[in-house]
C-alpha cells in the first residue's frame, strides 16, 4: 500500500472504533451494525451521474446539475404515480400561464414607457460614472458571449467620445473619471454601449422618482425583464431621433440592447433596494436608536 491509502485505511479503522463506543456508551444503542458505516450510496449516486454523462468518469459541475435533475424527475414520477395525461396538462397550464404573464409585462411595459418623458439628465459626475460603468457591462457581456462581433460594437479602441448633446447646458467629457483612474486595464465602451446606458439610466432615474411609475415597476413579478421591455420600447423615442442605436444584433445574431439593459439593472437594482429598505425602516428608524441607546446605557450601568 501506498504512504496515502495505509493512512486512509488507519483513519477508518479508528473511526469506526471511536463510532461504535460513542453509540453504545453514550447513545445507548444494544449493537452497531458497521458494515452500515461506508459510502456505496453515495458511490452508485455518483455512478448515476456518470452513466447519465455519456459513461463519462471525469464530469463536470454542468453535467452533475443536470443529470441531478433528471434523476429528481423520475423519482418524481416514480413515487408520486403521475399519468402521462396528467404531466401533459400540467405542462398546458404551466405554457398559458407564462403566456399570460407575458402579456400582462408587455401591456405594463407599454404603459411605463408612454408615462416616460425624460425629465432627468446625467449630471458630469453621473456621466462619468455612467462611462465607467458602461465599460464594465460590456466587457462582462463580451466575457459571456465571447464573440468578436460583440466586442467590436461594445468596446471603443480609440477611446474617442463626443460630448454628450442631451442639453445645451450639459458640454463636458464623461472620459474623465476613468482616464484618471485607468491603468490599462479598464475597458472603454463605444458610443453605442454609453448612449444606450445613458437612456437606461434616465429610464431607471424617472421610475424610481415617480411614486406612480414606482409602484407600478414594484408591483410586476419580473422588474428585470419589465425593465428590459420597456428599455426596447424606448431606444427609438423622437427624442433621440429615428433609430440612434442602430441595428441591436451583431452578426452573430446577439442582441447587444438585452445584454447591456439586463446587466445595467443588475447595477442600479442593488442600490435601488438597499433605498427601498431604508425607507420602509425610516418610520421608526429613530425609535429604534433610541431604545438601542436606552439598552446600552441600562446595560452598561448594571455593572456597575
Amino acid at each position: 500500500m501506498s504512504k496515502e491509502t495505509f493512512l486512509a485505511l488507519r483513519h477508518t479503522c479508528l473511526a469506526l472504533a471511536d463510532c461504535a463506543v460513542f453509540l453504545l456508551d453514550r447513545r445507548g444503542f444494544q449493537y452497531v451494525l458497521l458494515g452500515q458505516l461506508q459510502s456505496d450510496a453515495l458511490e452508485s449516486r455518483f455512478g448515476w451521474f456518470r452513466q447519465l454523462s455519456g459513461a463519462n468518469y471525469y464530469i463536470s459541475m454542468r453535467q452533475v446539475m443536470e443529470s441531478d435533475k433528471k434523476i429528481r424527475t423520475l423519482s418524481l414520477l416514480k413515487f408520486s404515480h403521475f399519468t402521462l395525461a396528467e404531466l401533459e396538462q400540467t405542462t398546458i397550464d404551466s405554457d398559458d400561464q407564462s403566456q399570460n404573464n407575458t402579456t400582462d409585462v408587455d401591456k405594463l411595459a407599454d404603459s411605463i414607457a408612454d408615462a416616460i418623458g425624460y425629465l432627468h439628465s446625467p449630471s458630469s459626475n453621473d456621466a462619468n460614472i455612467i462611462y465607467y460603468v458602461s465599460g464594465a457591462i460590456a466587457r462582462s457581456a463580451i466575457q459571456s458571449t465571447k464573440c468578436d462581433s460583440c466586442k467590436d460594437l461594445l468596446i471603443s479602441n480609440d477611446g474617442f467620445l463626443e460630448p454628450l448633446e442631451l442639453d445645451d447646458s450639459l458640454q463636458y467629457s464623461a472620459t474623465t473619471f476613468l482616464d484618471a483612474i485607468n491603468r490599462g486595464g479598464l475597458s472603454r465602451p463605444t458610443e453605442y454601449t454609453f448612449m444606450l446606458c445613458v437612456n437606461c439610466w434616465r429610464v431607471f432615474e424617472e421610475v424610481r422618482a415617480s411614486v406612480e411609475l414606482r409602484q407600478q415597476f414594484l408591483q410586476a413579478t419580473n422588474q428585470r425583464q419589465l425593465f428590459i421591455h420597456v428599455i426596447d420600447r424606448l431606444t427609438t423615442s423622437h427624442l433621440y431621433g429615428p433609430d440612434v442605436f442602430g441595428d441591436n444584433f451583431c452578426i452573430k445574431g446577439h442582441d447587444l440592447k438585452q445584454l447591456v439593459s439586463w446587466r445595467f439593472f443588475n447595477c442600479v437594482s442593488k442600490n435601488f433596494a438597499k433605498e427601498l429598505t431604508t425607507r420602509a425602516c425610516s418610520s421608526d428608524g429613530q425609535r429604534g436608536k433610541q431604545r438601542q441607546k436606552i439598552a446600552k446605557l441600562q446595560s452598561a450601568t448594571g455593572h456597575y
